[in-house]
């Protein structure tokens, strides 16, 4: 990393513009809201229907030996386990880099760059106004995005060249899995990756096709374009390949004559498991249904903090007006942020119970009476709290 350089500015936002933006904020908090409420609801419908599909797939697959074709089973769901041969070299497109035996080629691109990063402080003034204070770092990195100079807040001595080859990543077009076959896109994501060295020669056949004659080095494993990669220099290139290899493969799709396609049940939803190596469908499918729960519950996570920030931005109005006061509109602000917490926590909990009415009716009914619990006990709560100052 480069030497770091700052530069600080500093503005001043007043309580009536803060007032507007809390209302503009308000308005895209609603908006949130309903988007978190709509992808919660969508998740539990697909979380069901893949739930399903895979039970269908698992109840009707057939496994079946690669080596062969057995007509019977065409357009059914066939499970193989199989070693995979590509049928061509995978060629880099821009440098004519080559790997064969395997089913990908991926080609990762970095340039030494100046970098922008902001850290910001506000301060409640008195009035209801902020100071913000903001600083920009700016150092010198290996990155391997593009990173915009003219956007910078301080362009002048930190100006980046262009971005001049992208990473991309290439597949075989077909392989064989015994007596079939795939298109590369279909299995590839069940590779692994394998560093591919580059040489003086690969290095020097790159750097002609790349139209840069002699300026290309073999550097550790790399592609180097500059003058010294001990002290790299803004604009300084290297590029790196990985092989993508599978050596086998085991799938669960359609068998339609010799090629593998999804397959679709009767909800609609399409079928096409890969597993690296040789697993059994049932392996396969167990892991699908696993899958389908973390995602699940990766979704339903976001819904719900989705459901927290509107609901925090909804209120946060209220923290504004009392920031007249700076000390009461931070308290103001830990109330809304605890009201907007529970609500959170109460519409997502409904909505996923809801969500679940069609297929575990007394699981959602459960869920349902439990918001129900947690919402008169916390207000129950708030009442005792209120009323023992007077007491």
């Amino acid at each position: 990393m480069g030497d770091a350089m700052n530069v600080v500015t500093r503005t001043s936002t007043s309580w009536f513009s803060r007032l507007g933006g809390a209302l503009m904020g308000a308005i895209f908090g609603f908006i949130l809201v309903i988007v978190a409420i709509v992808a919660l609801l969508w998740n539990e419908g697909r979380s069901v229907a893949t739930y399903e599909s895979l039970v269908e797939g698992q109840s009707i697959v057939v496994s079946t030996d690669a080596a062969r074709i057995d007509p019977a089973l065409d357009g059914k769901l066939v499970h193989i386990e199989s070693g995979v041969v590509p049928e061509a070299d995978v060629v880099d497109p821009d440098t004519g880099i080559s790997a064969s035996g395997v089913i990908g080629l991926a080609r990762k691109v970095e340039m030494y760059q100046w970098v922008e990063e902001k850290s910001s402080k506000t301060e409640k003034k008195l009035g209801g106004g902020e100071e913000t204070v903001t600083t920009y770092t700016y150092s010198r990195e290996w990155s391997g995005d593009a990173q915009d100079s003219s956007k910078f807040q301080e362009s002048a001595g930190h100006e980046n060249p262009e971005f001049w080859l992208p990473s991309t990543e290439t597949l075989v077009e077909t392989a064989k899995l015994g007596a079939f076959s795939v298109e590369g896109s279909q299995i590839a994501s069940a590779g692994t990756r394998q560093a591919l060295p580059i040489t003086a020669e690969t290095a020097a056949e790159a750097s002609e096709a790349l139209g840069y004659p002699g300026e290309g080095r073999a550097v550790t494993q790399a592609l180097y374009f500059g003058a010294d990669e001990k002290a790299p220099e803004v604009g300084d290139t290297r590029i790196r390949f990985e092989k993508i290899v599978l050596p086998e493969v085991s799938v669960v799709a359609m068998q339609r004559g010799d090629r593998l396609a999804e397959y679709t049940t009767e909800n609609g939803y399409t079928l096409f498991l890969l597993a690296a190596g040789r697993e059994t469908s049932d392996k396969m499918f167990a892991d699908s249904q696993t899958e389908n729960v973390i995602l699940t519950w990766v979704i339903r996570a976001a819904g719900i903090l989705g459901l927290f920030v509107g609901f925090a931005l909804i209120l946060r109005i209220f923290s504004v007006i009392g920031d007249v006061i700076p000390f009461v509109g931070t308290l103001i602000g830990f109330g809304t942020g605890l009201i907007s917490f529970v609500l959170a926590i109460a519409v997502g909990v409904t909505v996923i119970a809801i969500g679940w009415f069609a297929v575990r009716p007394l699981l959602s009914i459960g869920l349902i009476v439990g918001v129900v619990a947690i919402i008169w006990a916390y207000s129950r709560y708030v009442r005792k709290q209120t009323a023992q100052p007077a007491a």
